[in-house]
């Protein structure tokens, strides 16, 4: 039995009960790789009402109490034991929220756990640094009820604490002017970023539903290529010019930008508004939107230490080329064999980025071979730049698709190629040729079999890249390994020899 067979991949149910939404969540995790394959939100509004009596709103309860059950039908079917439930900010401000958690654990038989404010906060700051493993600054999660805050120092969530600023604690019926609104923001904020600015925190993480529709505005309006939200980077400018626009629109103008709701686009004015506030009194210079939050922090807090150290792009592709039946020994065969390749080329990245880089697109180097050969590299180009990675750009997340899609077809022109030079140089670009070449070379002379492959040398002397294979083992060097291996040299400007 292979490490390929022997890869777990465990699905884990993650129940939310939040202040305006019930959401069920299953996750098919591998260490630190939380791939959502399962998503369902029911609108309850529990947290209507309850700053002015207290208690939970009674139509809600009925409606949680209904889906909660629904989704333990679909989580028991699936045969999920790992169970993650947890309820927000209006049960623990509601003077019935125990009462309602005693419920659901009689009637259904769910143990919820109740999180106070400064526990939600540290949970949704663990869940950005599981998204980003170099995340460094301040984590803003605006849910329906509250806002909770984080300062992320040297990979520890710190100050964590939680402010009554949701909608649906903060909006009134009275239609009270933004002047007005932006006065009492600053009365709760003012105070609750005190300590948070001895921090002096230079990125802004901001985590929630109505603050990645606002990034999603700001796609729109720029013609944004890739419609992936997590690592999704705005200036201070970008994103204070996105707050006034938005603060200023109508729902129903708001509502007609692709993937909002009207729902949704109601409460963006009040997002918007608390964004420009957070801004104004922190110091920031970057505004990055995190996918990942309380749901993802949940998972990552349960890791053992050595699956949360991983950088979850290698857990990702990891578990990725094992649904695609991709072999491992093979992926790690290839980094040491294109060794004097990646050693001669000169890397777009860091030293530190290009190494992680490498050793992900080595993983994915047979990633599309039980794909429609008519059809796979363009299948496995998508399956790669839309895949549920963490912890890496989107320009790095360009580069590994485009290597991924030259394994496959060779030095043609690639698919999506004004997105592609929207998203990276043509240093990357080229970069990316010469490693997905590289993999291309890999496959032919191996039968993409690590045994074989190891069997033979490549190696770049002066101006040219040889290829040694000698003895028995030359018989590897065909007319098809060849025309590969020069592929490889002309994208690297050098002679190609074989040895034999």
């Amino acid at each position: 039995m292979n490490s390929t067979s022997r890869l777990a991949l465990l699905d884990k149910a993650v129940i939310d009960i939040g202040s305006g939404s019930i959401r069920l969540m299953i996750f098919r995790t591998h260490a630190n790789f939380f791939q959502p394959i399962f998503n369902e939100k029911v609108t309850a509004s529990l947290g209507k009402g309850v700053r002015q009596t207290g208690l939970l709103n009674p139509k809600g309860v009925k409606t949680a109490k209904t889906a909660i059950t629904r989704f333990m039908h679909i989580v028991k079917a699936r045969g999920i034991s790992d169970i993650y439930a947890v309820a927000t900010a209006a049960v623990r401000d509601a003077k019935d929220g125990a009462a309602f958690l005693a419920m659901i654990k009689d009637s259904i038989g769910l143990s919820v756990r109740a999180l106070d404010g400064p526990e939600e906060a540290r949970l949704s700051a663990l869940g950005v640094i599981a998204g980003e493993p170099l995340a460094e600054g301040l984590v803003a999660d605006l849910g329906g009820s509250s806002l909770e805050l984080a300062s992320i120092i040297k990979g520890t969530p710190r100050h964590c604490n939680s402010q009554a600023l949701g909608p649906l604690a903060i909006i009134t019926d009275k239609g009270e002017p933004l002047s007005k609104m932006r006065e009492r923001m600053d009365q709760v904020l003012s105070p609750a970023l005190a300590k948070l600015k001895t921090v002096k925190p230079m990125k802004l993480f901001i985590v929630g539903g109505a603050w990645r529709s606002l990034a999603l505005v700001h796609m729109e309006l720029r013609g944004y290529p890739l419609r992936i939200l997590h690592n999704y980077r705005m200036s201070i400018s970008e994103a204070l010019s996105l707050t006034q626009l938005v603060i200023n629109q109508s729902p129903a103008s708001l509502a007609k930008v692709p993937g909002i709701s009207s729902k949704r686009a109601a409460i963006l004015p009040h997002a918007a508004l608390l964004l420009e506030r957070l801004l104004s009194l922190v110091t920031i210079d970057e505004v990055v939107v995190s996918a990942f939050g309380l749901r993802e922090g949940l998972l990552f807090e349960a890791l053992p230490p050595e699956a949360a150290k991983r950088h979850p792009v290698l857990t990702s592709v990891e578990a990725m080329a094992h649904q695609n039946w991709s072999s491992p020994e093979f992926g790690r065969a290839v980094e040491t064999w294109l060794a004097a390749v990646f050693t001669h080329l000169k890397s777009p990245f860091d030293v530190e980025r290009t190494q992680l880089l490498y050793k992900v697109v080595c993983q994915s180097a047979d990633i599309g071979s039980r794909l429609h050969p008519d059809h796979r590299a363009e299948i496995a180009f998508d399956l790669i730049l839309f895949a549920p990675f963490a912890g890496i750009s989107h320009s790095e997340r360009a580069a590994l698709a485009l290597a991924v899609f030259h394994r496959y077809a060779g030095p043609s022109a690639p698919p999506r190629v004004t997105m592609l030079m929207r998203l990276v140089g043509e240093d990357v670009r080229l970069w990316a040729t010469v490693i997905g070449l590289g993999l291309r070379c890999a496959a032919a002379v191996s039968g993409r079999t690590p045994d074989l492959l190891a069997r033979t040398q490549l190696k770049i002397v002066d101006n040219t890249i040889m290829l040694d294979a000698q003895d028995e083992e030359s018989v590897l060097l065909t007319k098809i390994p060849g025309r590969r291996l020069a592929d490889l040299a002309n994208a690297l400007g050098l002679k190609n020899k074989f040895l034999v």
